[in-house]
């Protein structure tokens, strides 16, 4: 089967690295006490990326991913993502991990806006007291922004002593070329960009 997807997920490197895709992010921290269970993220894609995917995988037309169309986009618009990260960077206890395995794949429209959600597995203990992070394209092919609202829970035993708050990471600067053909409403695009980065806090009982 021959697909239309963007090539954002397939070969973006090889293009000028400015932002044709914007993904809106949430995410759910999972604690058990004083370990980080992982975390849930879900990603809300643009107009462009939703039409793509829906004229590829939603072979129905009928506004839903069955189980063999879901498995179909992990493995053919998602998975491939394994070789950048999936994006997703934490720093705890004085190193940087990123997910080695993804679980609980889902893809579904929400408000007409395609939207994947998943979750990374760390199950690793917090010994400094904080944890950092970053969910961010390191081409800036894809301008990745906290979704408007309250897009961060914490959830599990140890939530009720956890508080955050959402940083730009003025240590990671990424520099992007050519011509800003599309933007994000509100945005301005200077040639460098900074990932926003969330903080976790976790206090002592």
């Amino acid at each position: 089967m021959k697909y239309s997807i963007p090539l954002i997920f397939v070969l973006w490197g090889v293009l000028l690295s400015h932002p044709h895709m914007f993904i809106d992010t949430e995410m759910e921290i999972r604690l058990r006490n004083d370990e980080l269970e992982g975390v849930e993220i879900t990603w809300h894609f643009d107009p462009m990326f939703t039409a793509a995917i829906c004229t590829d995988f939603d072979i129905n037309g009928n506004g839903e991913f069955s189980h063999a169309e879901t498995s179909e986009v992990f493995s053919n618009a998602f998975s491939n993502l394994e070789s950048s990260d999936y994006f997703t960077f934490l720093n705890i206890n004085g190193q940087t991990l990123s997910p080695s395995q993804i679980e609980e794949f889902s893809v579904f429209l929400q408000g007409g806006a395609l939207v994947y959600r998943f979750f990374c597995p760390f199950n690793i203990r917090v010994t400094q007291g904080e944890f950092r992070i970053a969910i961010y394209d390191s081409t800036y092919y894809c301008d990745i922004l906290y979704k408007e609202g309250t897009p961060i829970s914490i959830s599990g035993p140890g939530s009720s002593n956890a508080a955050y708050q959402i940083e730009q990471n003025d240590d990671i600067s990424i520099t992007y070329g050519g011509n800003v053909s599309v933007s994000r409403e509100g945005s301005t695009y200077s040639g460098t960009a900074f990932p926003q980065e969330l903080v976790v806090y976790m206090s002592p009982d």
